[in-house]
């Protein structure tokens, strides 16, 4: 747990989040397959590279797949998407909207119940039983991707799935620098 909960800094660089995605997507694959889940991808090739720490983004992607996978239980879907979203609000106010990379990550699981969704990214809350989960996961999900100057957003209804969604910048430490000037 105290390796899991302990800061690391980022090393970041510039990278391929859909081959990030697709990595990590194959590690869970054969587990997805056993329990009867589909995991579709719909990937923009067209998606600029993203300045992040792959490590921290990579665990981020797969814990929502896991969730994901979780929440089916057996026989459902995890549908996998990025676009370019331009002039979104950044998590800084004073960058104004900046293009952001969008991965959407969508289940057909369980869903989860409005008072729940207020809580989920709270450290230690979790809807799994005892020793299915250490509701860290979520929490730490969205402070590695607020640190990386994005955001995640969670869509559910309880029967209908979720839908979460992640923004991050586009452009990293070099668009920044060419806006600023340097």
């Amino acid at each position: 747990l105290l390796d899991f909960a302990r800061e690391k800094t980022p090393e970041k660089k510039y990278s391929d989040l859909n081959g990030l995605i697709e990595e990590t997507a194959q590690l869970i694959s054969q587990s997805a397959q056993v329990a009867d889940i589909e995991i579709r991808m719909d990937l923009d090739p067209e998606l600029p590279t993203v300045w992040i720490d792959e490590d921290l983004v990579r665990q981020v992607i797969m814990n929502m797949l896991v969730n994901a996978q979780h929440a089916i239980g057996g026989g459902g879907t995890i549908s996998v998407r990025t676009r370019l979203r331009q002039g979104r609000a950044a998590v800084d106010p004073k960058s104004g909207p900046v293009p952001m990379a969008e991965i959407v990550i969508e289940d057909t699981g369980c869903g989860i119940s409005e008072e729940d969704l207020q809580k989920i990214f709270d450290p230690f809350f979790t809807t799994k039983g005892v020793g299915k989960g250490t509701g860290l996961g979520l929490s730490v999900s969205h402070g590695t991707i607020e640190a990386h100057g994005g955001q995640i957003e969670v869509e559910s209804e309880v029967g209908s799935g979720s839908k979460f969604s992640i923004y991050l910048p586009v452009g990293g430490k070099r668009a920044n620098e060419q806006r600023n000037g340097a």
